[in-house]
């Protein structure tokens, strides 16, 4: 990359975002609906060779498939979706994309998949997949509906391989499949064992290790064998469940033998192994990191099928390059674009394409198109281009220690500009077991938007949170309320101690389980948080184990090895497990609430937020309750979604100003 070009490069950039800065020149002022209507554009990706851009970008008021000629400059939309989104899309190859469509605005990330559709580059020939499988009508459920992509054919047809469930319901097969016609050429897995979930093909698209749960003792099981005719063997098994010793399998490596794995085995945190299946033996660590769990994001040459590079996420997004002409580049896109998380990926048939999409705390992202000879590098489009990225807060990873000694790993985003002695935003993440920070902070911009509004926001991972090792996920268990309750109070005591944070301005902000520790913390810590925002919420937790009205309880798998594991036998725990629900002790908050739910949700039924809301009547506590009509957990339409924000803004600019 040549200086001039970097010089042009970051001219563009710098010119455009001044520009963008004359309509709005505090933070404050850029309103509710810029920081969470969709991103304008997301997810592009270059087809096989290069000369077409798909990508999904807002219209009709959903996320729908857009295909860009980078010849000709033209841009099409090619889907219409107005009631549900595309969530996602993959390349068939030059002429054709799959699509999942779904119900995707989940607070713990999750998504209600509806359909499964492939469709030409020019729009013509859209195939409803779901409703064809093996040419016979799907049976209407959403593990039929996911038809799961798992490699493209690259031999000149429309097929590709899939995962679905058929013909067996209780099991994922793979199929070849046509996906003009929806049916299926040939079921690769015949002998497959049986309650499989996933599976692993080798470079010759041939399934070769499975992976089992056996539901009704919860015992996983990996599968290897040695052909498409070769018959199934076991390599190894564990418990389900969270925390416990495990080994997943990743990909093959180029010799179509070895394996990659990742395993915790006999350690704290995961790591990417090599893995002989014929010894059934662990040889080197290809990857570990000391802070987290890295259970995939290898990178390989699909041409040369060697493993070239590993992306994971610890303090922040790195991608880190094994392939010297990978490394050569990355180095040149950061030079040209610095102080940015510059992802970079070539079309698969073409070197000469390279698709970079750059982002950081404080720019949502652009993507650029470079061409490697000659070497040009232009900008396509921005993510949100309402947002200026120089009136956006940094993000600091300022981990902290817990009472017991415990390291809990944290993102702290403060104002810009802002001095000492801030109010205080804890956002709790759902869960819990869940990582949720750290990553691409624009996915969730409540941070962003809490520090325009004049906040100090943290964000922290405590115990029971997943990808911080085994320790930190198990020390969690059966902790609700306690330690785990704990972790969050230290987190803001030491943000006081530091002199960040008045403590006497400090509300408790979060979803589903976020939303029960924001409860919680009121009811465990009357005296020092000022307000609390809890939504979607657990606040019984013998309810939320017993019941037989959500997602998680119509599972066939028995709790014996999940909940009452990690939460607590609502038998034998009662009485603690009463002690840790916010609603049997509405009567110790003294802080007022702003409290909402879905009206259909199936993770935390509407009852969670009823049994509340009638407790803070009876104690007398000054709350607001809304219930939102047609939502599940989390708000997926958008004047909903903005209400909700317009409503916390006022909320907390009444209780921490």
């Amino acid at each position: 990359m040549t200086p001039s070009l970097s010089r042009r490069v970051l001219a563009v950039v710098a010119l455009s975002a001044a520009l963008s800065a004359l309509a709005q020149q505090k933070a404050s002022d850029i309103p509710v609906e810029t920081f969470f209507r969709r991103p304008d554009v997301s997810g592009m990706a270059l087809s096989p060779n290069g000369e077409l851009l798909a990508a999904l970008a807002t219209y009709k008021g959903r996320d729908n498939l857009i295909v860009v000629d980078l010849a000709k400059k033209s841009k099409q939309v090619i889907t219409s979706f107005e009631v549900f989104d595309v969530l996602n899309f993959q390349w068939i190859n030059n002429k054709r994309l799959y699509l999942r469509v779904a119900e995707a605005r989940d607070v713990l990330g999750r998504a209600r998949y509806i359909g499964t559709y492939a469709i030409d580059v020019d729009g013509e020939n859209l195939r409803n997949l779901t409703d064809l499988v093996g040419g016979k009508a799907a049976s209407g459920t959403s593990r039929v509906a996911d038809i799961e992509p798992l490699a493209r054919t690259d031999d000149g047809t429309d097929d590709m391989i899939v995962g679905m469930n058929y013909p067996r319901y209780e099991a994922l097969d793979v199929h070849r499949l046509d996906t003009k016609t929806g049916r299926s050429q040939k079921r690769l897995t015949v002998d497959a064992p049986a309650d499989t979930l996933s599976y692993v093909l080798d470079w010759d698209l041939v399934p070769r290790v499975a992976v089992s749960l056996e539901q009704r003792k919860g015992i996983y099981t990996v599968w290897y064998r040695d052909s498409l005719e070769s018959p199934w063997g076991e390599l190894t098994s564990y418990p389900y469940g969270r925390g416990v010793e495990r080994m997943e399998p990743l990909r093959f490596n180029s010799d179509n033998k070895t394996l990659f794995v990742a395993s915790n085995i006999g350690r704290d945190k995961a790591a990417i192994y090599t893995y002989d299946p014929k010894t059934k033996k662990l040889g080197d660590v290809v990857f570990e990191h000391p802070m987290i769990d890295v259970w995939g994001g290898l990178l390989f040459d699909v041409k040369t099928r060697k493993l070239i590079g590993v992306r994971f996420t610890a303090e922040k997004p790195v991608t880190i390059w094994i392939d010297p002409d990978f490394q050569k580049q990355q180095r040149q896109v950061d030079a040209t674009l610095p102080g940015k998380n510059n992802l970079i990926s070539r079309a698969s048939d073409n070197a000469n394409r390279v698709l970079i999409r750059s982002y950081s705390d404080t720019d949502p992202g652009r993507y650029f198109l470079l061409s490697r000879e000659p070497l040009r590098m232009e900008e396509l489009l921005a993510t949100r281009p309402g947002i200026q990225p120089e009136l956006m807060a940094q993000t600091r990873f300022m981990p902290y220690k817990a009472r017991d000694g415990l390291e809990i790993p944290a993102w702290v985003t403060l104002p810009k500009g802002s001095g000492k002695n801030l109010p205080l935003v804890v956002n709790i993440h759902g869960g819990p077991w869940a990582r949720v920070y750290g990553f691409d902070q624009w996915r969730r911009p409540e941070a962003q938007f809490f520090a325009s509004r004049g906040y100090a926001v943290l964000e922290p991972e405590p115990r029971a949170s997943d990808g911080f090792g085994r320790k930190h996920m198990n020390s969690g268990f059966r902790q609700w309320g306690q330690t785990m309750q704990d972790d969050i109070t230290d987190g803001v005591l030491q943000l006081v101690k530091d002199g960040i944070v008045d403590k006497s301005r400090v509300c408790l902000y979060g979803a589903s389980y976020g939303g029960y520790a924001t409860l919680m913390g009121l009811v465990k810590e009357p005296d020092l948080f000022k307000c609390g925002v809890p939504f979607v919420a657990v606040t019984d937790i013998v309810e939320f184990i017993t019941t037989n009205e959500a997602d998680y309880s119509q599972a066939k798998l028995d709790f014996e090895s999940s909940l009452v594991r990690e939460v607590g036998d609502p038998k034998k725990d009662r009485d603690a497990l009463q002690r840790a629900s916010p609603a049997l002790h509405a009567k110790r908050i003294k802080a007022p609430v702003l409290m909402a739910m879905g009206q259909i949700d199936q993770r935390v039924p509407l009852v969670h937020g009823k049994m509340m809301r009638d407790a803070m009547e009876e104690a007398g506590v000054k709350y607001e309750y809304i219930v939102y009509a047609g939502e599940g957990h989390g708000w997926n339409k958008e004047e909903n979604l903005f209400d909700w924000y317009k409503r916390v803004e006022a909320f907390l600019a009444k209780n921490l100003q």
